[in-house]
């Protein structure tokens, strides 16, 4: 019963109440409408905060609840939306209801209540209340539809209100970054390629993006390009572009990615588009290896190239002196653009100087070529060459003259020494003798023929020693004398012609001229004609007879030809025929078959000569009447001498060289060697008291008479008679002996006429047609050998063009 008054008593009171506390939160109302109402443009002035928020995320408004007092308090905070009159969220104290006073406003804090809208907005809000400046609205999950501005207005209990504005924007990513190339052309994968040295442009655009995206260029995590560029052909808000040039491209950038990024400042992370680079780098170094420092001609060598840091790899090239040469093997390694390529050589000397060049080319890249060039340096021996120094010319070079020969030397190292040879022997340098030798010049000087012949010149260096061919030097010259012919003494007698004959050398042979004079003796010089030219006119020949004494003298012969006249005439000294010199330094050698006579030729007096050896011989024999004649071995002339003791044997030579056979013991014998020409017979050169103490060689050859011979001469003689002639030699009755003989010879003649036959023809002999009393005359015989005739016989000489001479008879003296 009580527990049901009191229900009913409490119920009635909360009813009572109730319109009384509806009409005061009506008047409370009325009067924040009207502060709101009054306070309008106040919230609308309030500042502006903005608060960005990607979709999805938890976002907080700030709304200070800081009294402006320490003694005033909050009351009440609540929270609208854009233009909304009625809360989207409220917070405010408890109720306490007490009688004096039905303000809530007493409430604590703490426990306020919250109260927020029932639509979806409103169940993902909260307010937090913190130590008053951190107080937040939180949203949770936001949406594109939450976007809008808030208003924080916070009521004290004793201060005025206060709002505070809060712009919620959710951000709005941007696209994806889209690249493009400076063609315009987009960039779905690499980029480029770009060519090393050159400029790179590449453009990101992004579109849309809230708030306004920032795109940006990376490498490496470095920024390369901040500066966002606006696109101007379409609208400014749609699209965000950054432009990214870059001047020259340098090998950094090669196998490095290049970044794009957007990003709105609110987002936590950027959108990136990255873009790897094709970068083409020309050949970073190129170098050639020689296998050998120095190389020789004909020796292979080997050749290697290395190149590296093109990309792509480079292709190689090898010239030399700009001609592509050989088949190279080449590798490749991709990873560090190297290239190596092998090459061999076989170098001559022509190869000497030139350059090898290794080219490494870049195919992909226009101009990216990177070479070396090495000269080459090919030792090989001199390869030697001569010719006339510059000026000179072979065909016209005359005595004393001035000649310089070049000895042209190709060799590598240079040559060190230079060598000149004439006629293969060496020259050295000469001042004195016109020779003079410098480095590889030689200059003869005032040429002479003996400077005509053979030149050449060799090279050394370390490599060998090469030889030139020869050069053969001529010069043009006047005539001269033919060796041999410069002068001659011609024996002539008077009205005797003889051919002069004129020799003479001279280049060129053609137009050479003759021309004679004569230097008599009263020293006029008078021109000879009616010479006649021989031997492709080289030769002049001059038919010349003395008539007189004063046609003896000198013949000069002069030539001349295109290069002037003879300078020393070739001299022919004519004078008047003589006898002969007599033979010299005559000798006997005793050999084992004969005795050899031995002389030395004197003079030939100027004519032709031979040589004549006469035996005289005196019996010792006691049976024998010695003829003592003081005349015994005195010379005889071509007519005899009265007193002279016959010659036993005669014998004529070309040589005074002679061989005897068969001299016999008894006799002391005397030999006569006379030398015989046109012009007579010159005094004998005499061997006397030849003695012989047995028979030489066998029975003697006699062509000559012994005293035994006489009596085979005449046989119808009788010892009286060879008595009465040995008594008319010993009483020196010349003419007696003379008469004597003469009768005996007479005697013989007419005996052997009947039986022995005259041998006619001609010799090349003249003796007298008499005989002197005491001497007979053998045969002269023509022999050049040692042979004898081995008969016994008197040749008297008929010389047909002398009438006064007699027939040539043969007598035999034999039985």
């Amino acid at each position: 019963m009580r527990c049901t008054s009191g229900h009913v008593f409490l119920t009635s009171l909360i009813l009572l109440i109730l319109p009384r506390a509806r009409r005061v939160d009506a008047a409370t109302e009325d009067s924040a409408e009207f502060q709101n109402k009054g306070s309008t443009t106040y919230a609308l002035t309030a500042p502006l905060r903005l608060v960005w928020a990607s979709e999805g995320e938890d976002v907080e408004l700030p709304c200070d609840v800081t009294p402006p007092t320490p003694t005033d308090s909050v009351n009440m905070v609540l929270w609208f939306k854009d233009s909304a009159g009625i809360p989207l969220y409220r917070y405010s104290r408890k109720m306490l209801v007490r009688v004096r006073s039905l303000d809530a406003r007493s409430g604590d804090l703490q426990s306020a209540i919250h109260w927020a809208v029932s639509d979806d907005l409103g169940k993902r809000t909260y307010f937090q209340i913190g130590d008053g400046h951190r107080a937040k609205l939180k949203v949770t999950k936001v949406t594109y539809k939450d976007q809008g501005i808030f208003r924080c207005r916070v009521d004290f209990i004793n201060s005025p209100t206060r709002n505070f504005r809060v712009n919620l924007t959710l951000v709005e990513e941007p696209s994806k970054p889209v690249i493009y190339d400076a063609q315009g052309r987009e960039v779905t994968g690499v980029g480029g390629p770009f060519l090393e040295g050159y400029n790179l442009a590449l453009t990101c655009q992004v579109a849309g993006g809230r708030p306004k995206p920032m795109v940006t260029w990376w490498k490496d995590g470095k920024l390369l390009d901040g500066v966002v560029d606006t696109m101007s052909i379409e609208s400014p808000s749609k699209f965000t572009v950054n432009h990214l040039f870059i001047d020259k491209v340098t090998r950094s950038l090669w196998g490095t990615k290049l970044e794009c990024r957007a990003q709105s400042p609110p987002m936590a992370s950027p959108i990136v588009r990255e873009v790897p680079l094709d970068i083409y780098l020309k050949p970073a170094v190129v170098k050639i290896i020689l296998s050998e420092d120095q190389i020789y001609a004909g020796r292979p060598i080997a050749a290697r190239c290395e190149t590296w840091g093109s990309s792509p790899a480079a292709r190689i090239v090898w010239r030399l002196a700009g001609q592509v040469i050989g088949e190279p093997n080449v590798s490749t390694t991709q990873r560090s653009n190297s290239t190596v390529s092998k090459l061999a050589l076989a170098l001559g000397k022509h190869d000497d100087g030139k350059e090898l060049t290794c080219r490494a080319e870049n195919p992909r890249f226009p101009g990216g070529v990177l070479e070396q060039t090495k000269v080459l340096s090919v030792a090989y021996a001199p390869i030697v060459d001569v010719h006339l120094a510059t000026g000179y010319v072979l065909d016209t070079l005359r005595e004393e003259d001035d000649l310089k020969l070049v000895c042209n030397v190709e060799s590598n190292p240079p040559p060190s020494r230079v060598i000149w040879y004439f006629n293969d022997t060496r020259l050295e340098h000469d001042v004195a003798g016109g020779t003079l030798i410098a480095t590889n010049t030689l200059t003869l000087r005032i040429l002479t023929l003996a400077h005509a012949g053979v030149y050449s010149c060799a090279a050394i260096n370390s490599v060998g020693e090469g030889h030139s061919p020869p050069i053969f030097i001529r010069m043009k010259y006047a005539p001269r004398c033919k060796v041999g012919y410069e002068g001659r003494e011609i024996t002539a007698g008077r009205r005797e012609t003889v051919s002069l004959r004129c020799e003479v050398d001279a280049v060129p042979t053609d137009a050479v001229r003759f021309s004679w004079t004569y230097n008599g003796t009263r020293g006029d010089v008078l021109p000879m004609p009616n010479s006649r030219v021989q031997n492709n006119g080289l030769v002049s020949v001059l038919e010349y007879t003395p008539s007189a004494d004063t046609d003896f003298g000198t013949l000069a012969c002069w030539a001349s030809n295109s290069v002037g006249r003879q300078r020393t005439p070739c001299i022919f000294n004519i004078v008047p025929g003589k006898p002969p010199q007599p033979p010299l330094d005559c000798s006997l050698h005793n050999e084992t078959s004969s005795l050899e006579v031995n002389c030395v030729p004197g003079a030939d007096g100027g004519s032709p000569q031979y040589f004549l050896l006469e035996v005289r011989g005196v019996p010792k024999s006691p049976g024998l009447v010695q003829v003592n004649s003081p005349t015994l071995h005195a010379p005889q002339s071509d007519q005899g001498t009265v007193g002279e003791v016959p010659a036993i044997y005669q014998e004529r030579n070309p040589s005074p060289n002679f061989q005897l056979h068969g001299l016999e013991p008894g006799f002391d014998y005397t030999l006569y060697v006379y030398a015989v020409n046109g012009r007579g017979r010159s005094e004998p050169a005499l061997l006397e008291h030849v003695r012989v103490v047995e028979p030489i060689g066998g029975k003697i050859e006699r062509n000559g008479l012994f005293l035994e011979d006489l009596k085979k001469a005449l046989p119808s003689a009788t010892s009286e008679n060879m008595i009465i002639v040995i008594a008319l030699t010993g009483t020196g009755a010349v003419a007696l002996i003379l008469v004597g003989i003469g009768v005996i010879i007479g005697l013989a003649i007419c005996r052997r006429r009947t039986s022995t036959l005259v041998k006619d023809g001609p010799d090349d002999f003249t003796t007298p047609s008499y005989v002197s009393a005491q001497r007979i005359e053998p045969r002269i015989r023509y022999s050049g050998d040692s042979r004898r005739s081995q008969r016994a016989s008197l040749y008297v000489e008929e010389n047909r063009n002398e009438p006064d001479l007699l027939q040539r008879v043969e007598i035999d003296l034999h039985e």
